[in-house]
C-alpha cells in the first residue's frame, strides 16, 4: 500500500523533532563537560598566576570564575586559592555564600568551623560544628566543645571530664587526630565507672610510645586478658629499647606486670625470666637512685607511696618463693630504708625477722659437731643465712607509727610482739589483749576494724571461744546498728553488703561452732561466690575476694551435709588457686576422702597419689592410700 502525501509529511516532521531532541541532549551534555573542563583550566591558570606572583590577575580571574551554582568542592578550591593570595575577606564571603547554598555539606561546614576556631569565635564554632559529630570531621566538634568549656571559665575538674558525655567527644578527637591519648581518655571514663570491658573496647591497633602500651596492658590485665596483656607489655619493651631517653621506672613496671601476667598464664619459666630482669635492672641502679614520685594523696596523715617500692617488695617476695633468702633480705632491707613508711614492706620485714629466727639446726649430731668445733657444709650454709633481729623490725615499725597512724601496721607490730613473748599464763595474755582494746576504744563496744579483728583472733587463740563470740557480737551490733530487738543473724544479712570479708568469715565460723551448718554455709557462700546463691545448689564462679580458709570451710560444710559433688568442686577450686604445695596437697587429700566415702576408690587413689607427690610427708594421705590399696 502506498503512503499518502499527508502521511509522508507527518513522518518528516516527527523525524525532525526526534533529531532536534537528540541534538539538544548532545549539546547540553557537551556543554556540561566544557564547563567543568573550563573551570579546571581556569584554576590551573590561577595557579600559574600565583606561582608568577601575579596576584591581581589571579584575584580578578577567581572573581570572574566563582558562581553560586558551582559544586561545593569547586568553590572550596576557589576559597583555598583566595587564602593562598591572602584575600581572607573574599575567602570568608565565598565560604558564607557556599554554606548558605549548601547548608548540609560536611566539608563546607568543617572548613567554616575551622575558620571560626582560628578567629576565636568559639561559641559560633561550637554551634556550627554540632552536625560534624560522628563524621570524619568530628575532631573539630570535639575541639570546639572543649574550647567552649575553657572560654566560659567553667570550673571543670577531673571528675567532670569523666562524665559519659565526654566519651564520644574524646573519641571524635581521636578520629580526627589519630592520637591514641584520646582513646586513653575514653578508657579512663569507662574505668571510673568500673566498666573494664568497655574500656578495653577502645584498645588501639598500634601504640604511640611505651607508656601508651603499658597503659593498655593494665586495661587488658584488669580484664583478665593475660595473653593480650603480655603482648602489650612485649610491645612496650620493644618501644622502650627504641626510645632515646631510658625510662627506668617504666621499664621496671613493665617487667613486673609482665611477670605477673605470665604467672596467671602458668608460664613460671617466663615469669622467672622477667623477675631476673628486674633484679638485674635494680642492681644496675646506684645507691643514690631516686625513685620518689609526686603523690597527690600525700599528707601528714597519709604516708607517701611509690610504685617503685611495690616493685621492690614484689621482687623480695619472689626471692622468698625461690628460697633465695639473701636476695629477699637485701631487697627488703633496701625497701624499708628507702621508703621507711611503706606499710606492706615493714610487715614483710617483720615476718622475715620472725621466720629467720625460727630456723633451727639443732639435731644431736649437729650439736655434737659444734662442740668439737667442726662445721659441715650444711652447717656453714645455715650459719650464713641472713637474719633480721626482731628488735630491729619492731623499732622500724614503731618509728613509722610515730610519724603516721596506721592500724594495719600497728596490729602487725602487736602480732610480732605476741609471737616473740612467752606469756606466764592465759590470764596475763588476756589482760594484755583487753588493755590493747581499751586504749583503742572509739566508743562503747566500738573499735577500729583492725583492732576488733586482732582482739577476736587473740581471744580465740586463748581458747576462749564463747568470750570471743560475745565480744564480736557486741562489736557488730554497734558497728552496724543492729538493735537488741533484732534477730542477730537477720541484722547481719541486712548489712552483709557493707561488711568486711573478715567480719563475714568470723560470723560464719561462730555459726559453724554452734552447729548451725546451713547458716554458716550461707555466710561463706557470700564470700566465696561472685553472686550470693541462697537456696541454690549450683557452685558458681569463685569471687576474687574468696579466701582459702573460707573455701575450705565451705567445702567441709558441703561434705558434712551430703553435698559431696559441690564439696569436690570447691576443693578443686582451692587446689587450682593456691600455690603453696602443702595447701594444694591438703585440698586434694580431702577430695580423695570424699571419693572414698562415695566408694569411688580409683578416683580417690588418683588424688591421693597426687597429694603425696606434692607433700610426701602427708601422713593421712599415706594411711588412706594404704587402706584403699588393700
Amino acid at each position: 500500500m502506498k503512503n499518502s502525501p499527508k502521511t509522508n509529511g507527518l513522518r518528516k516532521k516527527l523525524s525532525l523533532i526526534i533529531c532536534a531532541v537528540v541534538f539538544c541532549g548532545c549539546f547540553f551534555s557537551c556543554s556540561n563537560k566544557v564547563t567543568v573542563n573550563s573551570i579546571t583550566t581556569t584554576l590551573d591558570e590561577v595557579d600559574r598566576y600565583i606561582l608568577l606572583e601575579q596576584t591581581k590577575d589571579a584575584v580578578k580571574l577567581l572573581k570572574k570564575t566563582d558562581k553560586k551554582s558551582l559544586a561545593p568542592n569547586i568553590r572550596l578550591g576557589i576559597y583555598k586559592r583566595y587564602m593562598q593570595l591572602g584575600e581572607e575577606k573574599l575567602a570568608e564571603n565565598l565560604l558564607k555564600s557556599c554554606l548558605q547554598k549548601n547548608p548540609k555539606d560536611l566539608a563546607v561546614n568543617a572548613v567554616y568551623t575551622s575558620v571560626l576556631l582560628k578567629k576565636g569565635k568559639i561559641n559560633e564554632a561550637y554551634s556550627q560544628s554540632k552536625k560534624l559529630s560522628g563524621t570524619e570531621y568530628a575532631s573539630l566538634y570535639a575541639e570546639a566543645l572543649l574550647r567552649k568549656q575553657i572560654s566560659e571559665g567553667s570550673r571543670l575538674f577531673y571528675k567532670d571530664y569523666c562524665s559519659d558525655d565526654y566519651a564520644p567527644v574524646f573519641y571524635d578527637a581521636y578520629l580526627g587526630s589519630k592520637d591514641t591519648s584520646w582513646l586513653r581518655n575514653c578508657a579512663v571514663i569507662s574505668l571510673t565507672k568500673g566498666n573494664t570491658s568497655q574500656a578495653l573496647s577502645y584498645h588501639p591497633a598500634e601504640f604511640s610510645d611505651a607508656g601508651d602500651a603499658y597503659f593498655w596492658a593494665l586495661v587488658s590485665y584488669d580484664n583478665k586478658k593475660f595473653v593480650e596483656a603480655s603482648e602489650d607489655l612485649s610491645a612496650a619493651k620493644k618501644l622502650l629499647n627504641y626510645e632515646e631517653k631510658k625510662n627506668e621506672k617504666l621499664m621496671l613496671r613493665v617487667y613486673s606486670l609482665l611477670a605477673d601476667a605470665y604467672i596467671n598464664l602458668s608460664e613460671e619459666k617466663l615469669a622467672g625470666d622477667e623477675r631476673d630482669l628486674i633484679v638485674t635492672q635494680i642492681n644496675s641502679f646506684g645507691e643514690n637512685a631516686d625513685f620518689d614520685e609526686e603523690d597527690p594523696d600525700f599528707s601528714k596523715e597519709n604516708p607517701r607511696t611509690d610504685i617503685m617500692s611495690v616493685i621492690y617488695l614484689n621482687n623480695a617476695l619472689w626471692c622468698l618463693t625461690k628460697d633465695d633468702y639473701k636476695g629477699a633480705y637485701d631487697t627488703l632491707n633496701f625497701v624499708v630504708n628507702k621508703w621507711p613508711d611503706y606499710v606492706p614492706a615493714l610487715i614483710a620485714y617483720g615476718n622475715f625477722a620472725y621466720n629467720s629466727n625460727q630456723r633451727k639446726l639443732d639435731d644431736p649430731l649437729t650439736l655434737e659437731l659444734r662442740k668439737l668445733g667442726i662445721l659441715s657444709m650444711d652447717m656453714e650454709a645455715f650459719d650464713n643465712l641472713p637474719r633480721i633481729p626482731i628488735e630491729d623490725a619492731l623499732d622500724k615499725m614503731n618509728s613509722s607509727l610515730d610519724r603516721f597512724k596506721n592500724y594495719d601496721l600497728y596490729v602487725a607490730m602487736l602480732d610480732l610482739k605476741d609471737k616473740n613473748t612467752k606469756w606466764n599464763s592465759v590470764k596475763a595474755r588476756l589482760a594484755e589483749i583487753y588493755h590493747i582494746i581499751e586504749i583503742n576504744t572509739l566508743a562503747t563496744n566500738y573499735y577500729p576494724p583492725e583492732i576488733a579483728r586482732y582482739a577476736v583472733h587473740s581471744i580465740i587463740a586463748c581458747d576462749r571461744i564463747d568470750e570471743a563470740e560475745d565480744f564480736f557480737k557486741k562489736y557488730l551490733k554497734r558497728r552496724y546498728d543492729i538493735s537488741a530487738s533484732d534477730n542477730y543473724y537477720d541484722g547481719i544479712f541486712r548489712n552483709i553488703s557493707r561488711m568486711q570479708t573478715w567480719e563475714i568469715e568470723y560470723a560464719a565460723w561462730f555459726a559453724a561452732q554452734k552447729k548451725q551448718a546451713s547458716l554458716s554455709a550461707r555466710l561463706y557462700e557470700y564470700i566465696v561466690f561472685n553472686e550470693y546463691i541462697q537456696d541454690s545448689k549450683q557452685v558458681k564462679e569463685i569471687s576474687p575476694r574468696a579466701t582459702v580458709p573460707a573455701m575450705m570451710n565451705l567445702a567441709m560444710i558441703y561434705s558434712s551435709t551430703r553435698q559431696k559433688e559441690d564439696a569436690i568442686k570447691v576443693y578443686g577450686k582451692v587446689s587450682g588457686r593456691v600455690t603453696d604445695t602443702d595447701k594444694k596437697a591438703e585440698s586434694l587429700y580431702r577430695i580423695a576422702v570424699i571419693y572414698s566415702e562415695l566408694k569411688q576408690n580409683e578416683e580417690a587413689i588418683k588424688y591421693l597419689k597426687y597429694a603425696i607427690k606434692l607433700n610426701p610427708s602427708h601422713s593421712k594421705a599415706h594411711l588412706l592410700l594404704t587402706d584403699l590399696s588393700k
